[in-house]
């Protein structure tokens, strides 16, 4: 019978890793060297280019990675570790610029990876799931 927390644990999981994804190709959409060249103006003469740029490179294909891994459960604690470490340094972006709104959403994105972080044990609806099915936790 399937329990109601994992059924939330599925739909939340499920909500965080569209949020990654479709982040990560709205910015790949808008074409790659555009998002860069945006986010080296925004930092001017508050983070150094040699800093923003390589983030920028990497930021839309981390979130669609992280974001599909999320979604399809597919390695679920890592893609959910490397989310957070991602929010952390968007987090960090934020704060630089004084933008408190978004960062008070990367916060809130933050508690709800910590949540399924610390409620993985029922993440059922996930190909990790279906590739562990058998195997003992105890």
């Amino acid at each position: 019978m399937t329990k109601h927390r994992e059924i939330a644990y599925a739909l939340l999981r499920l909500t965080l890793g569209i949020v990654f994804l479709f982040a990560g190709i709205g910015k790949l959409m808008g074409g790659l060297g555009h998002f860069v060249g945006t986010m080296n103006q925004q930092f001017s003469g508050k983070l150094p280019a040699a800093i923003v740029m390589p983030f920028a490179y990497v930021l839309p294909f981390g979130e669609v990675t992280v974001g599909a891994l999320i979604v399809l459960g597919l390695f679920t604690r890592v893609g959910l570790t490397l989310s957070g470490l991602l929010l952390i340094g968007l987090t960090f972006g934020t704060v630089m610029l004084g933008d408190f709104p978004t960062v008070a959403h990367n916060v809130q994105y933050g508690l709800v990876n910590f949540v399924l972080l610390w409620l993985a044990d029922l993440d059922r609806f996930s190909i990790d799931h279906m590739r562990t099915r058998g195997v003992s936790t105890a």
